[in-house]
């Protein structure tokens, strides 16, 4: 007979309640002897008994064998697993936050800075074409997706490279010091630098930023070895700010005037009047979102005409940029990457758009979870990986939402989760192989297999124009959790829908509808691209049913579905009159058939009384 498992420690900890409910799933499934569920699990009869002991957390990749072989719940057991490790190791990044203050090589999800320079990597040759076109070009524009790396280019990147460091306010400033302003050279020169991102006010962030910079211009020996020849530089970070923060056109126009006037030597007219002091001329960095460049140079022509020629696109960063972004920080603060982690993040973050914020977030907490000096997979999976980071923070975001805006929310992510449903949500279960999926394109046994890449679509960002929902999707680009990228929008992370419960549930409770508004919406594209053809419209009771289900807000329309519904309306208006027309004309015919009948019938009797 075999032995009695040991009587779990007396408490009420997560860990023992986890342990508790394993051992509870095991006397479900019959309560097997260890050594039986070794066999079913593939895996030793030590680790299983170990896991359901109580005293550590098990890896993950022995509670999902375990749960397995008692025929649990796979995905609600990862699920658990990942909260449990990630409370167990809160306490312990807590105490290290403190010890860890300055030291760590990742910036987490914030933009690298210009104090980070010594642990920026992978875009060196980025940075090289953009130092070589801004050495030919007065006015550079540099442009990419949401979370390409745009800003990190530009601040540890070109401003550490022309010799720029932040102005430090306070012995204990550290970071906060690596704001907006002008800057400090080291010791060895370098050009003036002026860093200003645009806000509600752009034309007072300008005048401030170019004051700094003419004071900085005139006590400077101008070098002219530098890549700007020694001119002064202004950087203007965050350049969509123009249209989705500052509501005042006309101050908006002044101050891209300003800048095509700045990068062509004249400052003084620029300012209108503003007391600066502004060097002679200076040469102009400015960093926009892809999709908001293009209204942007449409509203200003002589931004696209002078900027047209000094463009720089900044893209997914390739597979060895990603590797030495991930192992040169942390080489330089002592530490080693572990290899089975290495090629799950460079995988991973390789097919996702705008993964690098993401990726820099979960390295800082993978750093905090260390083992000794080694980053490793076990740490990563600790945190919850890139699911468990974006559930936290789309949780967090809309619990701090207006009703309003959570019903926005709501629909932006029906909207670009329904483009998942060809298929099953992602998340963990089987794999072909037959093995435990543990997501993030890794299996149980470390095997690397394929993502449900091929199944996500970006949607078009005119389908998202509804009133208020373009100020909600200006919170998620924020929040890194979708992605902008000229005209279309995508999720940030393929796992986001089976990441985050409340967005699951959404997806779930909707599924029929998210299938009628995918018809909708491919009806609509077929009839805009096939020049608005009546023949392609909605009639009958498919349109009076559809036009019901969206007064009732369980269907979305946007853009071209509003489109096609009101062009469908109108035509079906037009078919009931062209049908009343009808029917009154055959009404008509009929009764004037009849009339005629009746007076032929008269004369007739009128001609018999006659004989």
């Amino acid at each position: 007979m075999p032995r009695r498992e040991s009587p779990l420690d007396p408490g009420d900890g997560s860990l023992l309640r986890f342990a508790g409910d394993l051992r509870a799933l095991r006397e479900r499934a019959g309560s097997p002897p260890y050594r039986q569920l070794a066999l079913r699990a593939h895996c030793s009869a030590a680790s299983l008994s170990v896991a359901a002991g109580g005293r550590r957390l098990p890896s993950l990749a022995v509670t999902l064998a375990y749960v397995q072989a008692c025929g649990g719940d796979v995905r609600e057991w990862r699920h658990r697993w990942q909260l449990l490790a990630a409370e167990l190791a809160a306490d312990v990044a807590c105490r290290r936050r403190a010890l860890d203050a300055g030291r760590a090589p990742y910036p987490g999800a914030a933009a690298f800075e210009a104090v980070d320079a010594e642990r920026f990597f992978g875009r060196e040759a980025l940075l090289d074409r953009l130092v070589s076109v801004l050495a030919e070009r007065r006015l550079v524009i540099v442009t990419g997706p949401s979370g390409s790396g745009k800003s990190s280019l530009v601040r540890a990147g070109l401003l550490a490279r022309l010799g720029w460091a932040p102005a430090v306010v306070g012995a204990a400033a550290g970071r906060t010091g690596a704001g907006d302003g002008a800057g400090r050279s080291p010791a060895g020169g370098g050009v003036p630098v002026a860093l200003l991102t645009p806000g509600e006010r752009p034309m007072e962030a300008y005048a401030l930023a170019l004051a700094r910079l003419g004071q900085r211009a005139g006590g400077t020996t101008r070098d002219t070895s530098g890549p700007t020849a020694g001119d002064p530089v202004l950087v203007v970070d965050q350049g969509e700010q123009l249209l989705t923060r500052c509501r005042d056109a006309a101050e908006r126009a002044r101050f891209l005037d300003a800048l095509v006037a700045t990068a062509a030597g004249g400052p003084e007219q620029a300012l209108a009047g503003l007391p600066v002091a502004a060097p002679a001329r200076c040469r102009v960095v400015l960093v926009v979102r892809s999709d908001q460049s293009g209204p942007l140079f449409a509203e200003h022509p002589g931004l696209a005409d002078v900027g047209r020629h000094g463009v720089l696109s900044v893209g997914r960063p390739a597979p060895d940029e990603l590797r030495r972004a991930i192992t040169e920080p942390a080489l330089r603060a002592g530490c080693t990457v572990e290899g089975a982690l290495l090629a799950v993040l460079i995988s991973t973050a390789a097919q996702q758009p705008g993964a690098l914020p993401l990726l820099s977030a979960a390295l800082l907490e993978t750093w905090r979870r260390r083992s000794g000096n080694a980053l490793t997979l076990a740490g990563f999976q600790a945190t919850g990986g890139f699911e468990g980071a974006l559930a936290r923070t789309a949780e967090t975001l809309y619990n701090g939402l207006e009703a309003a805006d959570r019903m926005a929310v709501r629909a932006v992510f029906l909207r670009l989760g329904g483009e998942l449903l060809d298929g099953e949500l992602p998340g963990a279960g089987e794999d072909s192989a037959g093995g435990v999926s543990l997501g993030d394109g890794l299996t149980a046994g470390g095997e690397l297999v394929g993502g449900d890449e091929g199944t996500r679509k970006p949607v078009r960002r005119a389908e998202f124009d509804d009133p208020g929902v373009p100020e909600v999707m200006e919170r998620l680009v924020r929040a890194r959790l979708v992605v902008v990228d000229r005209d279309t929008v995508e999720l940030s992370h393929h796992a986001l829908p089976q990441a985050w419960p409340r967005l699951r549930g959404w997806l779930a409770e909707g599924r029929e509808a998210l299938g009628e508004q995918r018809r909708l919406t491919a009806a609509a594209r077929g009839w805009a691209a096939a020049d608005r053809d009546p023949e392609l419209l909605y009639r009958g009771v498919r349109l009076v049913q559809l036009m019901r289900r969206v007064a009732a807000g369980e269907l979305a329309t946007a853009g071209v579905e509003r489109a096609f519904l009101a062009a469908s309306a109108r035509a079906a208006v037009a078919d009931r009159r062209r049908a009343q027309r009808q029917h009154l004309t055959v009404a008509g015919l009929a009764a004037a058939s009849g009339a005629l009948l009746a007076l032929a019938g008269g004369s007739r009797i009128r001609r018999a009384w006659r004989w």
